[in-house]
């Protein structure tokens, strides 16, 4: 997206995908971002950024559960993003139950102690990607530990919002259906949603949380559906995965303009349908990446992918959800035919 926005990119990323390398104009792999940086990753890190010297940082996902090396990057460059202390607290389950109770906006309860009863979900503060998140019952040995937390399951669609805070305001980029990985809360991709009752909510629950909240940039939110009304889950402060889903739009020029606080270039809303689905291994597979389609996106750069990581991603958009449908389970049954029925069953497409 920066590429083509007219940007010069140098991507750090962890996995230094096909896709990556050919977008980028240069890309550096550093694997420790999926995990907490050691010092002497950070200094790796810091090191290859001085040799380039860059204008500005754009952070994704990982560094919100690493906040010292979040706060080191802040203090020798110019990060485009929120302030360490803006991330410490929206990030924290506490802190935004009680600003959603001060702006009467839905959230479901939460609390640092193992609940009596009820169905809950076990969670740790700081992270992404759902991967930290477990169902919870008294028989399931969970106490509190470290940043963990207790937030009260609550039925209905998971959906998400991508937006851009600008000083006093927001301006809602898109709301989607989020997906998850089957049993589990990992993020598996998400899908576009063209219900007006729906983005009407999600524009007045924006209108409510966001201008004291400290955003500046493009962030995303995750709620629950139920019923007609909106329910908080978590603020992402930072550019979110689902940016994918808007990637027509000149979305790096309006998260640099917000945080700059110039004027947000207009974002049309989208009439089409579309899905971004990551598909992911359940045990170690082998594939053989020279024989991989042009159209996967995300494409590994090893034939080695082991159990539980991602393989690639599909994307697919038309003018209904039907056929987008239609042409992901295509893609599919190309890459079944292109993989082998044994390497298939062991992969989770994601696709629905």
């Amino acid at each position: 997206m920066a590429k083509r926005e007219g940007f010069e990119v140098l991507a750090i990323d962890a996995f230094a995908d096909v896709d990556t390398v050919a977008a980028a104009d240069e890309v550096w792999r550093l694997p420790a971002l999926c995990e907490q940086l050691s010092a002497a990753d950070l200094k790796a890190l810091i090191d290859k950024l001085d040799s380039w010297q860059p204008d500005c940082l754009l952070i994704g996902s990982g560094l919100e559960a690493d906040l010292e090396s979040y706060a080191s990057l802040c203090q020798r460059y110019t990060l485009s993003g929120n302030a360490p202390a803006v991330i410490e607290q929206v990030k924290n389950p506490f802190w935004l139950n009680t600003h959603c109770a001060r702006h009467h906006v839905m959230t479901p309860h939460v609390q640092s102690q193992p609940p009596q009863q009820g169905r809950w979900l076990y969670k740790t503060a700081g992270q992404s990607g759902g991967a930290h998140v477990r169902d919870w019952n008294k028989t399931s040995g969970i106490n509190s530990i470290g940043d963990g937390y207790w937030q009260a399951f609550l039925a209905g669609q998971p959906v998400g919002a991508l937006f851009v805070a600008n000083k006093n305001s927001s301006m809602l980029i898109g709301v989607h259906a989020l997906k998850q990985r089957p049993g589990i809360y990992t993020y598996a991709g998400v899908s576009r949603l063209h219900d007006a009752k729906l983005t009407h909510a999600m524009q007045e629950l924006l209108d409510a949380v966001v201008p004291d909240s400290g955003l500046i940039g493009i962030n995303s939110l995750d709620a629950i559906w139920q019923k007609g009304r909106l329910h908080v889950l978590e603020i992402n402060p930072r550019l979110s995965a689902s940016m994918r889903l808007y990637a027509e739009s000149p979305l790096i020029q309006a998260h640099l303009a917000s945080c700059q606080g110039k004027g947000i270039p207009e974002l049309h809303p989208y009439a089409i349908h579309a899905s971004h689905c990551i598909v992911y291994a359940k045990q170690t597979i082998e594939i053989n990446p020279s024989e991989l389609p042009a159209w996967l996106e995300d494409r590994p750069v090893n034939g080695t992918i082991a159990g539980g990581q991602p393989v690639c991603s599909l994307y697919a958009e038309a003018s209904s959800r039907d056929a987008v449908q239609h042409m992901l389970q295509d893609k599919k049954t190309q890459l079944e035919k292109l993989w082998g029925t044994y390497v298939c069953e062991h992969i989770e497409f994601n696709i629905h």
